[in-house]
């Protein structure tokens, strides 16, 4: 028997386009390629795809980006930045993003896609522990910088 659809709790508030409009396509989550995202990725993420325009293209400055979703330290907006590119959900070139139509490949069933081309290959998620490898390694580099400045100005000493 054929479920009936859940009515809506609010039908006075229903949603409708005006102006300009975005959407995340449902297979983000049900194909889980926000698997093993940051929460600051998803969210920047989320928040590209509002911002976009028609052809799913923003230019909003990294201040801009950094004071929307809260983010104090540039390199947390890099590291997001470049998870996402990687996992090829956006592109990013020159302050320009766009949010791209999902990989034909899930990263739930990656063996149902046919191989990637040389240039997908270079940004597969392959390539994945390394670039978390290397935003670890400097992100603990930059605690270290951090670290060595406060004891210069003789902060932390006991």
């Amino acid at each position: 028997m054929p479920r009936s659809r859940p009515q809506q709790p609010r039908p006075d508030r229903r949603r409708s386009i005006r102006g300009s409009f975005s959407w995340i396509d449902h297979r983000f989550l049900r194909e889980r390629f926000d698997e093993g995202l940051t929460r600051l990725e998803k969210l920047l993420y989320f928040v590209l795809v509002a911002i976009s325009n028609q052809d799913e293209v923003s230019f909003y400055s990294d201040a801009r980006l950094s004071e929307l979703i809260d983010i104090r330290f540039p390199h947390e907006l890099d590291g997001a930045r470049n998870e996402l590119v990687a996992r090829d959900l956006i592109a990013y070139e020159g302050g320009i993003y766009q949010v791209l139509d999902l990989p034909a490949c899930s990263p739930r069933k990656p063996r149902e896609c046919s191989p990637p081309t040389s240039n997908q290959a270079l940004r597969s998620s392959a390539s994945l522990p390394p670039l978390r490898k290397n935003a670890l390694r400097d992100a603990a580099a930059d605690l270290k910088s951090i670290k060595q400045l406060l004891e210069q100005c003789g902060w932390g000493r006991t």
